[in-house]
């Protein structure tokens, strides 16, 4: 199977990183439902003004249609009916879109309290910062109580009479708020540049490090370089980090707005968040290969287990982590939503019961280690090599090369044979004797086989190794039991077969013959037939005579 080109790379994460960073779509809706879920009671704002990460998103939003009139809700004391208080709010969104910059969404509380310990007053949270001639002013939004309702956030009063009306509110312009096509959160000019220069810049930069070390004879998968093994698996995140980095700080000094700026810096943060993901991913899996690689020419697999099974488990950890940062950026605390499981979390809990005791299984495994991989076992009758040992199951590769997965907490139950850890082959062969021979020539049977077992050099002295058990329906019977020395169990059998094919060679310049463990049947002539027995009558038994 080919590699997948640059290019599909490149798409799958930008699809990625736009479903971690359009939370300005979607995030306001899960804001507002988030309270009524927890206090269904509770009244709820129409404009999702609740939270402080709520308001900022909507204010977003807000901000991104250009419409005046939406963003007065989100300003304290401002009158849409007011052609004063409307000249304020355009000159303030003028502002936000000239030399404001908003804080980044996970940096801003949740809360409804907002963060106490910001060292603002209870009931201020600051979301941004506008930089004005007469220096760097923070956007600090106030959270006042109303009539009938909740209480709400918006933008506080000094931050609005700190923005010079008469200067910004010639400067903005109502075509370039209004007509601006807005998609999953940012304008269509944002997309166009993350796709279009990402794309070429991330392409560019692959291609260019690939003809490199085609040049240099460098390549991941021959194992000879380790260095150029975590090399190579780090470039491709690490561009993409590079190329969304360098897009963001591009931004500002190529004059982009407020509304395409915050887009670029959400998308290129998710982006690089996405690539960080990546890169940890890359990363556990070279350095595990590389460590599976050193222990097998180290001849120590007994470790490989424990190896794969701690970078599963570290990319285990690595998904979680990466789940939850995903939904705080949809402004869902993780935390509330596991309390708010109930029984939900229990049932998950029962239904998980498997998995779980599948994990415990693996660590069994490795902690007691009745096989490890590569080496030869024998399951309920079934004998084959151990491929792997996973979080949740087990593999073996039977003789007939078919593929076996047994759950762990399955198989650390059963009775296991490793026939890899014998450090000697068992052989036990019966041979059964016809009745024709001789006690001489039997005797001098036993003779000959235990001198070929001796001749033998893998041949382990064994009390005994040959022994006349006794008579069956076919005829005598003797008994071989030796060990032999072997490096492995196949070639144990190997050896076994050898030793088997000179006794057979022996026995034939002897003439002596094997007959088959089964009852012989001989077919004579038919016995004459015997007269009728006396009858006497039972009267004369009656009278004594």
């Amino acid at each position: 199977m080919a590699p997948p080109s640059p290019a599909a790379i490149f798409l799958a994460l930008l699809l990625a990183a736009a479903l971690l960073a359009s939370g300005p779509a979607f995030a306001a809706d899960a804001a507002d439902a988030a309270p009524q879920q927890a206090e269904p009671e509770a009244p709820s704002d129409p404009f999702g003004r609740q939270t402080p990460r709520s308001m900022q998103i909507r204010l977003f939003n807000a901000l991104g249609s250009g419409d005046v009139e939406e963003v007065v809700p989100y300003v304290e004391g401002a009158d849409a009916g007011s052609n004063e208080s409307r000249r304020q709010v355009r000159a303030f969104m003028a502002a936000l879109d000239r030399r404001g910059e908003l804080a980044q969404r996970l940096s801003v509380s949740i809360d409804a309290e907002g963060d106490l310990a910001d060292g603002l007053a209870p009931d201020l949270e600051e979301i941004g910062t506008l930089a004005l001639e007469g220096g760097t002013v923070p956007i600090v939004i106030r959270r006042a109580s109303q009539e009938g309702g909740p209480a709400i956030w918006q933008v506080s009063a000094e931050t609005l009479d700190a923005v010079p009306a008469d200067r910004f509110a010639a400067e903005i312009d109502d075509d370039e708020l209004t007509h601006r096509t807005i998609f999953l959160g940012a304008p269509l000019s944002v997309w166009t540049a993350i796709i279009g220069g990402g794309l070429a810049l991330f392409t560019g930069i692959l291609l260019v490090f690939n003809i490199l070390c085609r040049k240099l004879g460098l390549d991941a998968r021959d194992g000879h370089h380790p260095v150029a093994s975590l090399v190579l698996a780090a470039v491709p995140p690490l561009a993409l980090m590079a190329v969304y980095a360098a897009l963001d700080r591009m931004a500002e000094p190529l004059g982009a707005s407020l509304l395409e700026r915050t887009s670029i810096a959400r998308l290129a943060n998710g982006a690089v968040a996405v690539g960080a993901f990546w890169l940890a991913w890359r990363l556990a899996g070279g350095i595990n290969r590389l460590l599976v690689r050193w222990l097998r020419n180290r001849d120590q697999p007994a470790w490989i287990g424990l190896s794969n099974f701690v970078t599963r488990l570290f990319r285990l950890g690595l998904v979680v982590v990466a789940i939850a940062v995903f939904l705080a950026t949809f402004a869902i605390d993780v935390t509330t939503g596991l309390a708010a499981l109930g029984i939900g979390g229990i049932a998950l809990a029962l239904g998980a019961r498997k998995a779980v005791e599948d994990i415990v299984g693996s660590v069994m495994i490795l902690a007691d280690k009745p096989v490890r991989i590569g080496d030869r076992c024998r399951v309920d009758g079934i004998e084959g090599d151990v491929v792997d040992i996973g979080m949740r199951s087990t593999r073996i590769q039977t003789l007939d090369r078919t593929l076996m997965t047994i759950p762990n907490n399955v198989f650390a139950s059963r009775n296991i044979e490793n026939l890899t850890l014998r450090d000697r082959y068992f052989v036990e062969q019966r041979l059964t004797l016809s009745y024709d021979t001789e006690p001489d020539r039997l005797e001098h049977v036993l003779q000959t086989v235990r001198e070929t077992l001796e001749a033998d050099p893998s041949y382990i002295p064994t009390p005994s190794p040959v022994r006349f058990e006794g008579f069956t329906p076919s005829g005598f019977e003797l008994l071989i039991r030796c060990c032999l020395a072997r490096e492995t169990h196949a070639m144990g059998r190997l050896l076994e077969e050898r030793i088997l094919l000179r006794l057979l060679r022996r026995l034939a310049e002897m003439e002596v013959r094997i007959v088959p463990s089964t009852q012989r049947i001989e077919w004579g002539p038919a016995p004459p037939p015997q007269p009728p027995a006396a009858r006497v009558s039972n009267d004369v038994v009656r009278d004594g005579h």
